[in-house]
Formats: C-alpha cells, structure tokens, sequence
C-alpha cells in the first residue's frame, strides 16, 4: 500500500477524473481509498506500479504504509525485577532450555503462555485449577508488550500435570511426572509442591535426573517450619519466600534444604481464561529461581540446540 498526498492547488476532483480514466483504459477495479478533503488517496501496490509514471506528474508525497504500534507497555512484576532478570536479558532470554512444569496443569489459551508451551502430559485428568498457569507464568510470560514478563521469556515449558483440581497428587504419579520428564529430555524441572516425610523412591528418582544433567527447583513448604521434601534433597535447589522487602515471608519453610530465598509475597502472574492473579507463597518462590537457572542455562547451549528447539 502506498499513501499518496498532492499539492493542495492541484483540485482533487481532477486528478480523480484523470486516474479514473487510466484505470479504465488497464481494466483495473477501483483500488484506491480517497480522502478528498485532505487530497490525499491510499492505492495498492500494483496501481502504484502501474499508474507511477502519472502519479508523478502531480509531484505528490510518497508514503510507505508503515506499522504503527500502540504506546502500551507489559508490566515487569516485582519479583523479575527483584532477582535481576532484567540485567540478565542483555546476555539472552533462556532460548533452547526446556523446562518441565510438575503441577496443576497450565492454561495453553493464555496469550502469555501459548507460544512458550511446547508438550507435556495428563496423569490426573479432570478440571484443572490456576496454580500451574502462575507458576508458568513467572517463568516464561512471553515479552509480547503487554500482560506481564516471566523471569526466562524465550524458554519453553512442558506442562507435566501430576495434581487435581484440589492441588492433591499421590507419590506414584510424582514419580511418573518426573520419570517422564527425564524419558522426554527436560533441562530444568519446577516443582512447587512438597510433603513432609522423606521417600526412598522419590529419593531415587531424583538422583536419576540428577545424574542426568536435570536442574531441579522445588518449593521449600508454607508450613513456617522445617523444609519439605522434593526441596530438601541434596540434588534439589530448596527456595524459600521472600517479600519485596527481602525478609522472609512468616508463612516460608526455613533451615536444612532451603539453599535460596525468592520473592513469593503478592506475585502477580498468568490466570486461565487471559487474566492475571496475585498469589503467596514458596510455589510463587520457586518459579523465580528456575527461571534464572534457565537464564544461566541458556548462554551454554550450543547454537545448534537452540536452534532446533526453537
């Protein structure tokens, strides 16, 4: 498309007349949009190139159609902020790591999330609730000038739903989640749930991935006590809560297991059905670190891998 202004001494009605007269002598429909008060006409490419030698006769001004954007701005959610993700960005957004969500489910019809979700798996089936869209979300919310961004926005993540509709999954289906997630070649897994008793299974499953070369994050526990299990294995990285004043949040687990603090107080992120919600908790806290391990992750691939994966 081309925008096309005369001189405003040249009457309009009379360049229309003799353009009118071309066209019909080429067969060629209408293909002009005319704004007679300004003397100005929009025309197609192929007019223009056909008719270009006439147009300039009149010594109009030549536009190009170009692309004009909407002043909006996506909203960098406190805890991107806090953990530095923004400096980091300079170095690359985390393209090419593949990032396994263990959790709820994740709403694919997101706009933040739907061109980031690569695969995954159903182990529970049924209605789904809005804990592992969150959790997605402050990973990978795509920079897309609206909604908000996640810590890692280029990754891909994989939605591996091991819990029901009530947050509530069984040790068995645990394992599979991540027995699939080391079948299907996951780089980093997040894990925002917990129990408090250790497992000999669970245990062995996670030294598998670990010998993998799978970087785990899990959620310390909201219990304000001792770190819950998959975070307090020695193979898995530990994250407790913090608020936007860096103290930790009362509700976080602490102590043996908890090797980092992320923001996990009033974290805004992706909601199913487009929207976005403010939650709590070490879940929130532990999605910030995966993502910045994904970050880390990305500037040792080798280009070939990002490539193909993206």
């Amino acid at each position: 498309m081309k925008i096309i202004s005369f001189r405003r001494e040249t009457p309009f009605h009379e360049i229309l007349r003799d353009l009118q007269g071309k066209i019909r002598a080429h067969k060629e429909r209408k293909p002009w949009r005319c704004y007679e008060d300004m003397s100005c006409m929009c025309v197609s490419q192929q007019v223009y190139r056909l008719l270009h030698k006439h147009f300039e006769r009149y010594q109009p001004t030549v536009e190009e159609n170009l692309t004009v954007s909407v002043h909006a701005e996506e909203e960098i959610p406190w805890g991107v902020r806090y953990v530095g993700a923004q400096k980091r960005w300079k170095k690359g957004m985390g393209a090419g790591v593949k990032i396994g969500v263990i959790d709820t489910g994740i709403s694919g019809e997101h706009y933040e999330l739907k061109n980031r979700l690569k695969g995954g798996v159903d182990f529970v089936g049924g209605k789904r609730n809005g804990h592992g869209t969150h959790v997605a979300g402050i990973i990978v919310a795509e920079m897309n000038q609206r909604g908000i961004v996640g810590v890692s926005p280029e990754s891909y993540i994989y939605d591996i739903r091991a819990f029901d509709e009530e947050g509530r999954s069984s040790l068995a289906t645990i394992l599979q989640a991540i027995h699939w997630s080391i079948d299907n070649q996951m780089d980093i897994i997040n894990m925002s749930f917990g129990m408090p008793q250790y497992s000999e299974a669970l245990a062995r499953v996670i030294k598998k991935a670990n010998d993998r070369g799978i970087v785990m994050v899990a959620s310390a526990g909201n219990n304000g006590g001792e770190v819950e299990y998959p975070a307090r294995y020695d193979q898995v990285i530990g994250v407790s809560a913090i608020d936007q004043n860096g103290k930790l949040a009362s509700f976080s687990s602490r102590g043996r297991g908890a090797n980092r603090k992320a923001p996990g107080v009033d974290i805004l992120s992706t909601w199913p059905g487009n929207q976005f919600r403010k939650l709590n908790g070490t879940s929130m806290a532990a999605p910030h670190v995966t993502g910045l391990m994904a970050l880390q992750m990305a500037r040792r691939l080798p280009a070939s891998k990002a490539e193909a994966t993206v």
